[in-house]
């Protein structure tokens, strides 16, 4: 079950709901009598990715402790936080750790955004 955001867009209130996924689009009753559609921007959770937000700690690239000595030796620019996951401010940094290990990032599909479903 997850938790999904819903607008009027006859008196402009907003309610979340818990519901299963087959669910999510259901529309629900506002209080002042309207039907109340979804709010898509407002289920779009903060990214960890975002460098305009400060660094980003990469779980799915973090590294086995006995490797650390190794990896500051190979990637000096990368540091690495206290879970041993290398921390990154910049795309062109991520992407330049990325190409030198080989390993191919397929891009997620990104919904647009401020879309309500009707």
């Amino acid at each position: 079950m997850s938790i999904y955001s819903f607008v009027c867009l006859k008196c402009g209130n907003k309610e979340e709901h818990i519901r299963h996924m087959k669910d999510a689009n259901k529309r629900c009753m506002c209080i002042c009598g309207a039907k109340m559609n979804r709010d898509l921007q407002a289920d779009i959770p903060f990214a960890s990715g975002d460098y305009h937000n400060g660094a980003v700690h990469s779980d799915s690239l973090a590294i086995n402790p006995d490797q650390r000595e190794e990896h500051l030796k190979t990637f000096p620019n990368i540091e690495l936080d206290a879970k041993n996951r290398p921390v990154f401010d910049n795309f062109q940094n991520h992407q330049a750790y990325l190409d030198k290990c080989n390993i191919v990032k397929e891009r997620k599909k990104v919904r647009p955004k401020g879309k309500i479903i009707a």
